[in-house]
């Protein structure tokens, strides 16, 4: 319990920082902000334009395709916002930051995420939440207790191993120069999870259920 709240108080501390930092450069950050959501809406904008020329992707409608963009975009986001440091981790080998952490009294994986906090993914993350209930809506999902209990697990489950997969591959950089290129490989395959899975191919399904679950 101990070692609990003095993470608890460590993160704390790490995100206050990183709030200032967001502050210290407001021009930074709305460019930041741009940008991310720019990438965004271009691939949201590709989704809706394949569903106008090409119709529903087989059981999926305009809406429920929405809603599935929206809880994927959700996940990233937040792991932009608190996890986005795994991406750092070959710098951090290659300079030689990870012997400092080794010294340090806190776990060295709570130390690299505490390098950065990206508050401003919290707007996109805050329009795709828009998104999300406006799809809903139109499909009249009702939000009862056990719609929300899915939630709640749908984002614990799915930051847990959205960021933990970039983590683990990130951590090639121990063993190899610029292993974070499979890293950036492995996040371009995250794009079929916009996708509804039962559209592919079984061998497609297979791999993102199994060998590379972001399915």
């Amino acid at each position: 319990m101990k070692i609990f709240k003095y993470y608890c108080v460590l993160w704390g501390a790490y995100m206050r920082v990183g709030l200032l930092t967001t502050m210290q450069y407001p021009a930074d950050t709305i460019i930041w902000i741009i940008s991310m959501l720019i990438r965004e809406a271009a691939g949201f904008i590709a989704i809706l334009t394949l569903i106008q020329i090409a119709g529903d992707l087989g059981d999926w409608n305009f809406y429920e395709i929405c809603i599935l963009f929206s809880m994927s975009a959700i996940i990233e986001a937040i792991g932009q916002t608190f996890f986005d440091c795994v991406w750092s981790i070959d710098r951090v080998i290659q300079r030689g930051d990870m012997d400092v952490f080794l010294i340090r009294p806190a776990s060295p994986f709570i130390q690299l995420l505490g390098q950065v906090i990206h508050f401003q993914a919290l707007l996109s993350m805050l329009i795709y939440i828009l998104i999300f209930i406006w799809a809903a809506s139109n499909i009249g999902i009702v939000f009862q207790v056990r719609e929300i209990q899915i939630l709640i697990e749908y984002i614990i489950c799915g930051t847990i191993i959205n960021s933990g997969i970039y983590t683990i591959f990130n951590c090639l950089n121990f063993w190899i120069v610029q292993g974070d290129d499979i890293a950036v490989l492995v996040q371009t395959c995250r794009e079929f999870t916009k996708y509804p899975l039962s559209i592919f191919p079984k061998l497609i399904i297979s791999f993102f259920t199994y060998l590379l679950p972001l399915g």
